[in-house]
């Protein structure tokens, strides 16, 4: 690293100046040395305690930086009905990183000449709307202007089944709905694009897509402990998911049904096995290093060929996320100086890219803030009064807010009565719970927001 060799260099002054450089300086320069990463460790290791107190981080830490590991860790818990805590050989579900995976997929059958990704759709799902005016690389970089499925209740519904799915019964949940605007105009992030570019393997390969994947880039890069169907996975390692969990509560999440994710979320993984991922980017070892810097040159909106590009620091970041009920991931790369965050969660979390970026901050030396928990602060009646009230979104999706005794009480329909507690004059949120509200006044209406876990709904007083 760096540092050593500045070290070196301010020692070996000493000896030009009086021609011996003396036991004693030399063994507190060794001594300095061997703290700076024990440091860096300790400042990570802070960092993500900061996030596991505010109940978002559960789960695995792997931080390599030039050429080595410098820390991995595990927070929380792997099964909290057991008390079996996490480990660094827990296996996650990735969700949307799996997107990377599709699309280096697609790269690497592109290098072979197999399919250009100026291909249109039409060439290999024949009957698809608009298939000859979308390509492959509308797909990839998320411009096709495709509907996205989770807008479809009934999609939405399957998903939290393990009902069993047919490739034209998926596709239907957005074949037919309009675009939302025309190819190549504009950005939108879309699961549809990345579940077409699945099929679009198996036409071209003639193998099942989780087939395609294996041979394309697990099997070669020995990504051991990576697959595809969760729900099926029987692993003494396997990461309970959960919407919430604190240490006095913790609600499970359903797996999602892999057959409706599909290339577009459906892989779990383990630390170590995203690790091996990223060497064998850095390396070139499944694609070219011409073939993967055209992946990652951003085209609308900062986002590649299955990844986001950004510029942190000063630095090119490649990095992607993906969250889903009950589990969240992210990984981030720095090629120019060979730094790689792995961040998985068996929790439904938010916040992994913020944490990602504070790491990052650490290693380079840069100031960061850290979250803190949440505290009540102390409103007035009447202020609290103003927002009691009925909030209306249809006829079916009503939220409930009361005021009693000096105390606001949130009901979402039907649902548990819960004290909310503020946090601003006009933030309030849960306590030991995954909410946050917020009131505000716009254009002459009273509105109300709530956030949890992944969904967030405004609606209307009336």
């Amino acid at each position: 690293m760096h540092y050593k060799h500045y070290t070196f260099f301010l020692g070996c002054i000493t000896f030009i100046f009086s021609t011996f450089c003396s036991p004693f300086k030399a063994q507190k320069e060794t001594d300095h040395n061997k703290e700076k990463p024990e440091r860096k460790k300790q400042e990570i290791d802070s960092i993500i305690k900061a996030y596991v107190a505010i109940n978002k981080f559960s789960g695995t830490v792997l931080v390599h930086n030039q050429n080595k590991t410098i820390f991995e860790r595990s927070y929380g818990w792997q099964n909290a009905e057991k008390k079996i805590p996490n480990h660094n050989n827990n296996i996650y579900q990735i969700a949307s990183l799996t997107k990377s995976f599709t699309a280096l997929t697609i790269v690497k059958l592109s290098e072979e000449g197999k399919l250009s990704v100026k291909d249109p759709v039409s060439k290999f799902i024949p009957d698809y709307p608009r298939g000859n005016e979308i390509t492959v690389e509308h797909l990839l970089t998320h411009t096709s202007g495709i509907y996205e499925p989770l807008r479809n209740k009934e999609y939405f519904r399957l998903i939290h089944t393990g009902e069993s799915v047919s490739q034209t019964k998926l596709i239907s949940f957005f074949k037919d709905e309009p675009l939302d605007f025309e190819p190549g105009t504009k950005f939108s992030y879309t699961n549809s694009g990345y579940i077409l570019l699945g099929i679009i393997i198996e036409k071209v390969t003639g193998l099942f897509y989780e087939n395609a994947v294996r041979k394309i880039i697990l099997d070669p890069l020995k990504m051991r402990h990576t697959g595809f169907d969760y729900s099926a996975l029987k692993s003494p390692d396997k990461a309970v998911p959960y919407i919430f969990l604190s240490k006095t509560k913790h609600e499970k999440a359903i797996i999602w049904n892999p057959e409706l994710t599909g290339a577009a979320g459906q892989i779990y993984s383990t630390a170590e096995d995203l690790y091996k991922y990223y060497e064998g980017l850095r390396d070139y070892k499944i694609v070219s290093k011409e073939s993967f810097k055209k992946a990652t040159t951003p085209f609308l909106s900062g986002y590649g060929y299955g990844w986001f590009i950004d510029d942190l620091y000063g630095k090119k970041v490649i990095n992607h996320g993906g969250n889903i009920e009950g589990a969240t991931s992210y990984m981030a790369m720095f090629p120019e100086d060979d730094i790689c965050i792995i961040l998985l969660n068996n929790i439904t979390s938010k916040k992994l890219e913020k944490a990602g970026n504070t790491i990052l901050g650490a290693l380079l030396g840069k100031t960061y803030t850290l979250p803190k928990p949440k505290k009540e602060i102390t409103l007035d009646n009447i202020t609290l009064k103003k927002y009691a009230g009925n909030y209306k979104i249809s006829e079916e999706d009503i939220i409930h807010v009361t005021f009693e005794n000096g105390k606001l009480f949130f009901q979402d329909n039907k649902g548990s009565i819960l004290r909310i507690l503020p946090e601003k004059e006009n933030s309030f949120f849960v306590f030991d719970d995954d909410y946050d509200i917020t009131f505000s006044h716009e254009d002459g209406k009273d509105l109300i927001q709530v956030k949890t876990g992944l969904a967030s709904k405004t609606a209307e007083k009336y």
